[in-house]
């Protein structure tokens, strides 16, 4: 089995990847750019790690998973997501992928206390080292807390260089939102609350579902059409593609409209990444964008009123 470092295009993973791969079987991980050559221990692999399903391909095979990849900024022409949140997303997929396919030990590069990816990583149940600051030599001690006993933590002053960051491949958007979570509700609940709801929040909108596809009509038009792809879902995680509609433009397999509950139980999320509009830009930042904005804040705020199992 190998060691993988996640996000090892940084100067921090390179260094560690390569002192790893002297006596371990290395996959570094990146978000986006062009690979690296492989060596004879070293391979590089590319992969958006905010989904469950990226993050599973990531990481088979992996018996140790060393986490350094954290949310700098937000690589999209169009952004509404907060770095947390991006963080949260992360870590999330990082950690459900992880308990998947047999991790044996996680080990995480934190900035400070509050650090968001800690309490997810720790809700996987997959032993834990974690290493806050990193001077002055960030590389051995990531390296020992590699063939240590999970569980170890060390705290010291910040490294003055820079750790790895998510970038994942430029996006048209990136709008990411996060809610409580209805007591009992699973993602598939929220998706079809969220559709339930629209209606209701949204003059001259109308949805209908069949067989898991949804269609918003605004004024008569059909605005966007949504696909439920089962095989990138689950329980926790419903994953649409967008598959028509006059909204929308040319569209991508990254392309997604994401339900995420997160494994701490009481926090959804709600991801759409990279959708291409049909407007013109500027007039998407200024017509479309908004209202997607305005939507998902009142929604929100219906979310958090629902107190019962879903209706």
């Amino acid at each position: 089995m190998s060691r993988v470092v996640i996000a090892g295009a940084g100067a921090l993973g390179r260094a560690l990847a390569t002192k790893l791969a002297i006596a371990h079987d290395v996959r570094a991980v990146r978000q986006s750019g062009e690979l690296p050559a492989p060596s004879e221990r070293l391979t590089w692999y590319q992969a958006d790690l905010t989904t469950i399903p990226g993050a599973e391909l990531a990481l088979t095979g992996a018996h140790t998973v060393v986490l350094l990849a954290q949310a700098r900024r937000v690589p999209a022409r169009l952004a509404r997501a907060s770095l947390d949140d991006l963080d949260r997303l992360l870590a999330d997929s990082v950690a459900r992928a992880a308990l998947l396919v047999g991790v044996k030990h996680l080990v995480v590069y934190a900035c400070g206390d509050d650090d968001a990816r800690l309490a997810l990583l720790e809700k996987s149940g997959v032993p834990l080292s974690v290493l806050r600051g990193g001077a002055p030599d960030p590389v051995e001690l990531l390296a020992a807390m590699v063939g240590s006993a999970p569980g170890a933590h060390s705290t010291t002053p910040a490294w003055g260089g820079t750790s790895a960051e998510v970038r994942p491949p430029s996006i048209p958007t990136c709008s990411v939102q996060r809610y409580p979570r209805p007591p009992g509700w699973s993602a598939l609940d929220i998706v079809r609350g969220y559709f339930r709801w629209l209606p209701t929040g949204v003059p001259l909108v109308k949805t209908t579902e069949h067989e898991g596809v949804f269609t918003i009509t605004m004024a008569g038009v059909r605005a966007l059409v949504l696909r439920l792809e089962p095989g990138r879902s689950s329980a926790d995680s419903a994953w649409l593609t967008v598959a028509d509609g006059a909204l929308a433009g040319r569209s991508t397999d990254d392309a997604r409209f994401e339900f995420r509950v997160l494994l701490d139980g009481v926090t959804a999320m709600v991801a759409q990444i990279g959708f291409h509009p049909s407007l013109p830009w500027p007039v998407y930042r200024f017509s479309q964008a908004l209202v997607h904005e305005r939507v998902m804040r009142r929604f929100g705020e219906w979310l958090a009123q629902q107190k019962g199992p879903p209706p």
